[in-house]
């Protein structure tokens, strides 16, 4: 009996627990999925961020709008969905177990009134929280800069944050933690552009109007990005309007632009062009006669043109393809001597395709071209010459993204590249061919990389990037490294570390040059090398406020120079030395995003020197682009609804620069040539006096013919004081003469747009 009680009892106690599991067996999560668009234009909105309070949990939208919430239990819920710029959108919804729902998302854009904010949300806050060194800008912050001819320009902006330097008002070339501007990877759709820069560097190429956005990650990047030392800059073209026509005119003292966005069929297509008319005003005007110039006056004119086109080939397809047209023409007319034609500019095109495999994995594969080519036409007294030099590039790339998990976002991909180099030099019967630029070399990279949260608080990006060019017989492998620890939900400690390499290099000479001569490295030179350090710590004082502070080190091995002494040689180890360089410094920032009054205040101290043995006798020494001191100071404050005054103060120290010691007399009987020829001092020893400049601007917006408008008047250099450009020596006169040569005074400018 006690045998078959306790068998029952046993029994008894299996079937309790059996029928009690089954439930919990059977439940399955449910999963959420979908998009986020634009309700009037149907873009993507990248960023946009789906909450679920009451079970702590969420997702933010991916660059395609869309999003995915795993190990959701069954019954109601409640949704969220914000987006700054946009209305919030609530929804309640009930789930069953195991089921996958799409739901997509149409957010409405909402004026914020009392509040101008000038960043982007919650796509800008994650990559403040898990990126080191990284900046976003949207067209509406560039837009509220004072501009210079009244053309907004991305990289002046900037170049008024810490860690970017301009070497001048007329230089657009970014300077970046001691790096030189060709140590930066510029990207305009992922295709690489390699002059980025109108009217000698005056302008940069990207029309803010057919921009998206723009992402600059000044040191500490990921292994999907290659091939430069220094910093990567990616401009992303915008998608146009997938429900109706829309355009916008604009029209200032020096340029007219033009935009037009339209659905077609499955997506949109958007074109946006600008173009200088300086020329056409003197040829309107006859100028030259009114003048009464003996000479004709230089005619100079530039345009642009980008173009893009998004479709939806089908629910886990989509294509874009973009282009970009831009060059800059110059023609001096004969004056007896001299009668010069100059052209320069780029061409771009690229294709993308995007495949989702599946709500965890998703492939890019990409194709491009860019070519950046220039050309020189005269004739020099009676002989007649020509300066051609450019590079071309053809590239595939493949990407895939594979989440995981919660915890790992992981990353893949590999690309190839073959480029074609182009230097030719005509003067009267003589061609002179430069065959050492390496003929067609073939580049060859491939990366993995994962995003690990080993904790709510810890982000963790590391991976390695291997990397071949033929003709250097080089192999390189880049370790890379970055942790982000919150400290608490407003502040984040980051560190990187990586190791980085760049096989082509940009030469040049002298302080004024427009030829941009690409050259690949080639055996028995190696490719450069740097090493960083980043170590920062930012947050959000309140919900108005940010803050950053960032100290960096770097190491730079192979790194390359231009010895215009021997400029004759055949030997290019002897034309392009080589060296070692270090850059080091501390970053301060502080931001204010949210009211009538906004913008920020930058402070940037840093050291930059380098040691090349065939220069300044093997002496380390400071290139010209080491500065100091760096402070920059940008303010916008809303007078009214129809009003808004803007300003912007720099100031940094003087420029290194190579004084003249003295000269020694020459004569050369066979050229027929007899003068003086300089003595250089110490390179960099010397320094130009402290730059400073401030500019303003003044915004009225409006109705024109039933149509927002804009008009603006912008000061450039408001107290116009005149900054040394750079300091040359005549050792031809008796005794030497020292000049300046300075930089522009105060422009005044206007300009006006109509958006319909």
């Amino acid at each position: 009996m006690i045998g078959s009680h306790r068998g029952g009892l046993i029994f008894y106690i299996l079937s309790s627990l059996f029928l009690i599991s089954l439930p919990v067996r059977a439940q399955q999560p449910a999963t959420l999925r979908g998009s986020m668009r634009d309700s009037a234009t149907g873009e993507a909105l990248a960023g946009a961020r789906i909450e679920i309070r009451s079970l702590h949990t969420g997702a933010v939208a991916d660059a395609s709008g869309n999003y995915e919430i795993k190990d959701l239990p069954a019954g109601s819920i409640e949704i969220e969905v914000h987006l700054l710029g946009y209305g919030v959108e609530k929804r309640q919804i009930t789930l069953s177990d195991g089921e996958s729902r799409t739901l997509n998302f149409r957010l409405t854009s909402q004026s914020i009134q009392g509040k101008e904010v000038i960043v982007q949300g919650e796509k800008e806050r994650e990559a403040e929280r898990t990126s080191v060194s990284r900046i976003l800008l949207s067209p509406q912050t560039i837009a509220s800069v004072p501009a210079i001819g009244g053309e907004s320009d991305v990289f002046r902006v900037l170049q008024l944050m810490p860690g970017v330097k301009a070497l001048s008002e007329v230089s657009s070339g970014l300077y970046i933690r001691g790096g030189a501007p060709d140590q930066n990877l510029i990207l305009l759709d992922h295709n690489v552009v390699y002059n980025p820069s109108h009217l000698f560097g005056f302008f940069s190429t990207f029309n803010t109007d057919a921009i998206k956005d723009v992402d600059l990650i000044k040191g500490g990047y990921p292994p999907e990005y290659g091939g430069r030392l220094t910093g990567v800059l990616n401009v992303t073209t915008r998608e146009g309007d997938r429900n109706e026509l829309h355009g916008k005119t604009s029209i200032s003292l020096i340029s007219a632009r033009q935009t037009l966005e339209f659905p077609l069929l499955n997506g949109s297509a958007l074109i946006s062009g600008r173009r200088t008319y300086v020329d056409a005003f003197l040829n309107a005007t006859n100028a030259d006669k009114l003048l009464g110039s003996a000479t004709p006056l230089p005619r100079y004119y530039f345009y642009d043109l980008n173009a893009k086109v998004d479709q939806d080939l089908g629910p886990v397809d989509k294509l874009s393809v973009s282009g970009y047209l831009g060059a800059d023409h110059l023609n001096v007319p004969s004056n007896g001597v001299v009668d010069v034609t100059l052209t320069w500019g780029n061409q771009l095109a690229s294709a993308e395709w995007i495949h989702l495999f599946s709500s965890t994995l998703f492939s890019r594969t990409f194709a491009g071209y860019s070519a950046y080519s220039s050309q020189s036409l005269g004739n020099l007294t009676s002989d007649p010459f020509e300066f051609d030099n450019g590079v071309k590039e053809y590239s595939i790339k493949e990407d895939v993204d594979w989440r995981l998990s919660d915890k790992h976002d992981v990353r893949t991909g590999a690309s190839f590249s073959r480029y074609q180099f182009t230097f030719y030099n005509t003067l009267g019967t003589t061609n002179k061919p430069l065959s050492d630029t390496g003929g067609v070399p073939n580049y060859f990279a491939a990366y993995a990389q994962d995003e690990w949260k080993p904790t709510d608080r810890i982000t963790t990006t590391y991976g390695l990037r291997a990397e071949w060019l033929d003709i250097a017989s080089a192999l390189t492998l880049d370790p890379r490294l970055t942790i982000a620890y919150q400290l608490n939900p407003l502040w984040t400690l980051k560190a990187s570390t990586g190791t980085y390499h760049q096989f082509l290099h940009l030469v040049t000479a002298g302080e004024f040059t427009f030829f941009d001569l690409w050259i690949p490295g080639a055996s028995p030179l190696p490719p450069s090398q740097s090493t960083q350090y980043i170590l920062g710590l930012s947050g959000y004082p309140s919900e108005q406020y940010f803050t950053s502070c960032e100290l960096y080190y770097k190491h730079l091995n192979n790194i390359v120079e231009y010895d215009e002494s021997k400029f004759l040689t055949k030997d290019i180890t002897q034309l392009f030395p080589r060296g070692t360089g270090e850059a080091y410094g501390v970053e301060l920032m502080f931001q204010k995003r949210v009211g009538d009054l906004n913008g920020w205040i930058g402070y940037t101290l840093s050291w930059v020197s380098e040691q090349i043995p065939q220069l300044n006798n093997g002496q380390p020494f400071y290139p010209k682009y080491d500065q100091r001191h760096d402070v920059q100071l940008v303010l916008n404050y809303k007078l009214s609804d129809d009003w808004q005054i803007g300003g912007t103060w720099t100031y940094a120290t003087g420029q290194a620069y190579t004084s003249v010691l003295g000269y020694y007399h020459i004569g050369l009987d066979e050229t027929g040539y007899e003068g003086n020829l300089d003595i250089p001092g110490m390179a960099g020893a010397q320094r130009l006096p402290d730059y400073h400049r401030a500019d303003a601007s003044l915004t009225y917006s409006f109705h024109f013919f039933g149509k927002p408008a804009k008009a603006s008047l912008d000061v450039f250099n408001l107290y116009s004081h005149r900054n040394v450009w750079f300091r040359v020596v005549d050792s031809q006169k008796q005794p030497p003469e020292v000049s300046d040569v300075l930089l522009l005074p105060i422009i005044p400018t206007i300009g006006m747009e109509v958006t319909y």
